[in-house]
């Protein structure tokens, strides 16, 4: 834990860098232009679909004509419009940590590689194939997890809870790989995810947590890769270190 809290303090310090606060800028733009464009592609289907399914006939279509009929017009709309923002907002945070992971990570890492980690040697190089498949098949599930949890939303203190668990999720699962792509070789890589899944998994349940705080919400996607990018440069650190004062006897049982 103690490490965790480590890496998210250090993210906060290196937030305030001209170039992170410059980054800010980059995702968040990509973010909105795909947002804008998914709702827009999204948005008409999913209505259209749902007002069919749902009010087409059956029990939901008496319930929006009794609440025409005593007043209450718009029932349906409003009902298909919440349904389709539950759809939509998903897909719209999955993209942004995947916009983050893919454009913003590398020139993250590369800002403290050549800083505070410039010790840590490079051993792994910027594989886009299994990024971006990472980041695909992480969405994939994160949307099926997502819409199977809905139910759930109908118990309100869940309501907030769920959510920001599947986004922890999703966050650690693409934020870990991406941080440790460049440093480390797959091998690497493996074993430090296996060993530390539940630390990845507290890291991105805190930065994910600021997006619940209206104005923080903004720099958490690049604060979230810092964070990430700290931990795993911190981590590879301490297991090289220990790897090079490892007695010769462990050496020689080993081998």
């Amino acid at each position: 834990m103690q490490a965790v809290l480590t890496a998210f303090g250090r993210a906060i310090v290196s937030q305030l860098h001209p170039k992170m606060l410059a980054l800010l800028i980059v995702p968040f733009v990509l973010a909105i232009v795909f947002w804008v464009i998914t709702a827009w592609w999204l948005w008409a289907p999913i209505t259209g679909w749902l007002q069919g399914w749902l009010f087409g006939g059956g029990w939901m279509g008496s319930l929006d004509a009794w609440a025409a009929s005593h007043g209450f017009t718009g029932f349906s709309q409003w009902t298909v419009a919440l349904l389709a923002l539950l759809v939509v907002v998903p897909v719209m945070f999955a993209s942004a940590v995947v916009i983050i992971a893919v454009f913003a990570m590398p020139m993250v890492i590369r800002h403290l590689g050549n800083g505070p980690y410039r010790d840590v040697t490079r051993e792994g190089s910027m594989a886009l194939a299994p990024s971006l498949w990472n980041a695909v098949s992480s969405t994939v599930l994160f949307a099926i997890g997502y819409l199977v949890s809905l139910p759930l939303w109908l118990i309100p203190p869940l309501a907030l809870v769920v959510p920001w668990l599947w986004w922890s999720w999703l966050t650690a699962r693409v934020m870990r790989f991406d941080s440790l792509v460049e440093h480390a070789g797959a091998a690497e890589r493996g074993a430090s995810i296996a060993a530390h899944r539940r630390d990845y998994f507290l890291l991105a349940l805190l930065v994910t947590l600021l997006n619940y705080v209206p104005p923080l919400f903004l720099i958490t996607p690049v604060l979230s890769a810092l964070a990430f990018a700290h931990y795993s440069l911190a981590l590879l650190r301490r297991q090289r270190a220990a790897m090079e004062v490892r007695p010769a006897w462990a050496s020689d049982s080993s081998s």
